[in-house]
């Protein structure tokens, strides 16, 4: 039950932080452009490197590691965690992390079109 609670106060912190970045982005670079989701994707990348690396280590807790990775980052951004198993899939199948990079966003972006399509018409 522990764990739970470490994930949900994470994922809370991290969606407010996430609704935060996006709002001080748009006010201060404008809105033509989704720059508060570029900050918190790029932002979350180097969080998730950060703190998976000194799990890795043991330098943190496991429960640190559910707070701020599954948690925190998991609401900040799930590409950071894209990301995060890319690089893992990679030393031992660079064409499947090919693979995983190309379905990820191929797939997504044409599910988002679809998905767009589907909405007009229901």
């Amino acid at each position: 039950m522990w764990n739970v609670l470490l994930v949900m106060l994470g994922g809370s912190l991290g969606a407010v932080c996430r609704y935060g970045v996006s709002r001080v982005a748009a006010a201060w670079l404008g809105s033509g452009f989704p720059w508060g989701t570029l900050v918190v994707n790029l932002g979350g990348c180097l969080l998730i490197g950060l703190v998976f690396g000194m799990t890795d280590r043991g330098t943190t807790h496991p429960s640190e590691r559910l707070f701020f990775v599954t948690g925190f980052l998991g609401a900040l951004t799930t590409f950071s965690t894209f990301a995060l198993e890319t690089t893992q899939v990679a030393p031992g199948s660079w064409a499947l992390a090919g693979a995983n990079f190309l379905a990820n966003n191929l797939a997504g972006l044409a599910l988002v079109i679809g998905g767009m399509w589907l909405g007009t018409r229901l």
